[in-house]
């Protein structure tokens, strides 16, 4: 299976949609004022990334509010993420269920999606059973592998992934694998899962660190400034290769490659296209090859010895946290 890529689009500044017409975008509802573009499906976003990292106090009356003004296709529910690695919160999780479930009768005429965090295994299977009560035929899994996560020790990469292997075996409908980051072992691990989409906006951020995407070689840098994090130049033969790449597919823009590598505009246009056209091609030396082995066994498993698994993984994780 190979997912489809959801555009994340926080503004109109590059109007994405105008140079590839053929896709989906997923807008952020807390900054969104302007009308629907002319895409294949608009996504909108309740907010619960910024929850997670700026600490912010969404109001369920504001989101049904905005939610109301917005013309979208899809509705992500008002989640709330976990604090810590898979929870194991009953009340966190019952908090979120009762969002969907407001919202869902609220807003009769509006698609509303519920989100599925990594959570212990019973929790994970409790939502799915209440959100399969309400017909639903899309489920959002929020933290998959999420930058954040790794700074939580040993494990916090591989165990949510496990958790959404889960919910791949208990759902038969549609997975959506929120804010996963655009890197194509990533995008690998999620085909090997099933995952039927992912939302990045990496394209975008990515090209504001001054880097773009060459298909088969990774990132690269060409701005003026010191990158945030990491830092390969573009050499002549990587140069070559991404204008390889995009003459290839016809890349509208190919007489002006130079300069779109000049400015966050060219790059953020180079990368949304790379990103459509090449995102399932990685390369050899990539470090993060060793999820794949992960998702390939975490594939094969039953649900039974995949929430086995993931009990025992939380419970070793937990007792080394309290240790340190």
């Amino acid at each position: 299976m190979n997912p489809i890529v959801i555009f994340g689009v926080p503004d109109t500044m590059i109007k994405i949609w105008e140079i590839i017409p053929d896709i989906e975008i997923m807008i952020n509802n807390i900054r969104w004022r302007w009308s629907k573009p002319t895409v294949v499906r608009v996504w909108v976003d309740s907010g619960g990334y910024q929850i997670m990292v700026k600490g912010l106090n969404i109001d369920l009356n504001s989101v049904i509010k905005r939610y109301q003004s917005i013309d979208g296709d899809i509705f992500i529910s008002l989640d709330v993420p976990p604090q810590e690695l898979c929870t194991a919160s009953e009340d966190l999780v019952i908090r979120n269920v009762r969002n969907f479930e407001a919202l869902y009768e609220k807003l009769e005429d509006k698609k509303i999606i519920p989100v599925v965090h990594c959570y212990d295994s019973q929790l994970v299977l409790y939502s799915i059973d209440v959100y399969r009560s309400y017909g639903v035929e899309i489920i959002a899994f929020g933290g998959a592998v999420p930058p954040s996560m790794a700074k939580m020790g040993k494990g916090s990469r591989t165990i949510p992934l496990l958790a959404l292997a889960i919910v791949r075996k208990a759902f038969n409908g549609w997975i959506h694998a929120l804010g996963i980051g655009g890197t194509s072992i990533i995008y690998k691990a999620l085909s090997i899962l099933k995952v039927n989409s992912m939302d990045s906006s990496s394209w975008r951020t990515k090209a504001a660190y001054g880097k773009v995407m060459i298909p088969g070689l990774g990132e690269r840098y060409v701005g003026n400034q010191h990158a945030k994090f990491g830092r390969k130049d573009l050499s002549d033969d990587d140069y070559k290769s991404l204008e390889e790449s995009l003459r290839k597919t016809s890349f509208p823009y190919i007489d002006n490659l130079r300069n779109l590598l000049k400015s966050f505009r060219g790059r953020a246009i180079i990368n949304a296209w790379i990103m459509k056209h090449f995102i399932n091609v990685t390369y050899g030396n990539n470090g993060y090859r060793w999820l794949l082995n992960y998702a390939s066994t975490y594939a094969t498993l039953s649900i039974d010895e995949l929430t086995t698994m993931l009990d025992n993984k939380l419970k070793r994780y937990r007792s080394n946290v309290r240790k340190n």
